[in-house]
């Protein structure tokens, strides 16, 4: 199982209303961006220069210990003192997500935030095995060593817990999304590596297309073994805000030409003018295309692998703590948004990667648009009619899939035959 690693948008030709680009914009920024994503903000931090290309049931454990080892060690909960209720009662329900005995759980990007709370929720039910996909650093290795505490391994500071009801066996893998060679060799391939594409789509979409296609045929043997396996895909809603998907955004290029780090906010909402926020959708779409592609592909091969997808909402993670955050004019419109923990918006994730009632082709996302309970929004490949914001026309059309999985393809000179 692999999770992949975001609204109001005029399309009538007129401008929206001052408010409602203001209310976009909050719910387009701190929407808690997803394991193994990365965001405009990070992608600048990370490259320092116009869109860079990149560079070489019941719980067995109580669930009281369950709250307070949350408490204790969850870098979800040192940003916020918002409540994780929605997650807990989630977490004690075996029809929603049931133990995970026997099974494995890849996750990109799990250091913090969403990642991290999925990986804490696999363990927890569980899973044999939890794989964490990082690039090394002393924030990967700190958020093990935590994660280490949920399964009653012990560390250097503290001896295991023969109590623990979890066993799962935890181990890192070193996975940077930026370097291909480095997804190469987690996903065992021996092509040698290629650079030059932004920062963004490397991050979010070529790296996660290249290491499910290399990963692939294990999970076909998983899936014939086990009688399922899921491949689950991290989008936003962000995915709302390109048109289409443009071929541009996928090739090598050159800084500055798919509208640099400086384009105003508001000239790339509603004037759909390139720059940051633009590419950042466009991953997105990207990310949900891409799922309904696998599916049906994986449909017409009759494969028992799943390809599922969610999004969380306006989840707070640490990146609302960075100082690319703090003290903007952004932030002082923070309490204008409807907001979670970051374990609640996991939530979407884990009903994606986890539930019974899951099914390829399916989309959750928050019921209320940026919180609440996980809801479908595409099932099985359709849209669904469900009162709440958002089409996912694009997501759902045909071509937009074609593109995307056929761009990828052409990215890296491979054919990926599902």
């Amino acid at each position: 199982m692999i999770l992949h690693s975001r609204y109001i948008y005029s399309s009538s030709g007129c401008l929206p209303s001052l408010m409602g680009i203001i209310i976009f914009i909050k719910s387009f920024i701190y929407h808690g961006f997803a394991p193994g994503d990365t965001s405009p903000v990070i992608a600048r931090r990370r490259a320092k220069t116009r869109n860079k290309p990149t560079a070489n049931r019941t719980l067995h454990t109580p669930h009281s210990i369950l709250r307070s080892k949350a408490n204790r060690h969850d870098p979800t909960t040192k940003q916020t003192s918002l409540p994780e209720d929605l997650f807990h009662s989630y977490m004690e329900n075996e029809d929603l997500l049931p133990p995970l005995v026997g099974k494995t759980v890849a996750i990109t990007g799990t250091t913090t935030g969403l990642g991290f709370a999925l990986a804490r929720c696999a363990i927890v039910k569980n899973a044999a095995v939890v794989l964490l996909l990082n690039r090394k650093s002393e924030r990967s290795e700190r958020s093990e060593k935590d994660l280490h505490k949920y399964a009653g391994n012990g560390d250097d500071d503290n001896p295991p817990d023969p109590t623990a009801a979890s066993k799962t066996v935890i181990k890192s893998i070193d996975c940077d999304l930026m370097s291909l060679d480095s997804v190469k060799k987690a996903g065992r391939g021996d092509q040698p590596g290629t650079d030059g594409f932004d920062v963004q789509m490397q991050t979010n979409m070529l790296s996660h297309f290249l290491l499910t296609s290399l990963v692939y045929p294990s999970m076909e043997d998983a899936a014939e073994k086990r009688g399922e396996a899921r491949i689950v895909s991290q989008s936003s809603s962000a995915r709302e805000f390109p048109k289409v998907l443009e071929t541009k955004y996928f090739e090598k290029c050159d800084e500055g030409t798919l509208g640099g780090n400086d384009a105003w906010l508001i000239s790339q909402l509603a004037l759909g003018k390139d720059g940051p926020w633009a590419r950042y959708g466009q991953t997105k779409l990207a990310n949900s295309a891409f799922a309904m592609a696998l599916h049906h592909k994986l449909a017409e091969s009759k494969s028992k692998i799943k390809s599922v997808a969610c999004e969380p909402g306006y989840s707070v993670t640490p990146l609302q703590s960075t100082k690319h955050f703090a003290g903007s004019w952004l932030s002082m419109l923070d309490f204008m948004v409807p907001k979670q923990s970051a374990s609640d918006g996991s939530l979407n994730a884990a009903m994606a990667c986890f539930s019974p009632e899951a099914k390829s082709g399916d989309l959750y996302a928050p019921e209320k648009g940026m919180i609440g309970k996980p809801m479908k929004v595409v099932a099985g490949g359709e849209r669904q009619k469900t009162g709440r914001f958002g089409s996912d026309k694009n997501t759902c059309d045909h071509e937009q899939q074609k593109l995307v999985w056929e761009a990828c393809e052409k990215a890296f000179g491979i054919e990926f035959v599902v």
